[in-house]
């Protein structure tokens, strides 16, 4: 591609979105409610082990991830409290029963959908493998 074509095809699209996790956005309250099914946490640590599990392809803004652990306080998903044993006051995150329940159906629901994402994304693959 020449470059006059590179720098118009910046303008159509932010191609740095592709590689900063733009179709994983839409799983983040699946990303947190499963990491707090493993453990009670805190917000840094749940957006490093994000930035972890991406395999450095993502991470979450503390813009974010925060407000929506505290939209899941509020809906009974997840318990909050502040932990200062450390000497550094953090506020831990912990999941709730409720919170069980709804990220085991968000498993159910997102399984087919990731599935259909993946066939659509090969497709689009394939199609930009052809030659014109």
């Amino acid at each position: 591609m020449k470059k006059d074509q590179e720098n118009i095809y910046e303008k159509l699209i932010d191609v740095s979105k592709l590689s900063r996790g733009l179709l994983l956005k839409g799983l983040l309250p699946y990303y947190v409610l499963g990491l707090l099914a493993q453990e009670k946490t805190y917000g840094k640590k749940i957006i490093d082990k994000i930035y972890q599990i991406t395999r450095g392809n993502w991470k979450p803004s503390p813009g974010s991830v925060y407000p929506l652990l505290q939209r899941m306080a509020r809906l009974g998903l997840v318990s909050e409290y502040i932990d200062d044993s450390s000497g550094h006051p953090k506020r831990v995150y912990e999941l709730k029963d409720a919170g069980r329940e709804v990220y085991k159906d968000m498993r159910e629901e997102i399984r087919p959908r990731l599935k259909r994402t993946i066939e659509l994304l090969s497709l689009h693959l394939e199609e930009l493998e052809k030659d014109f």
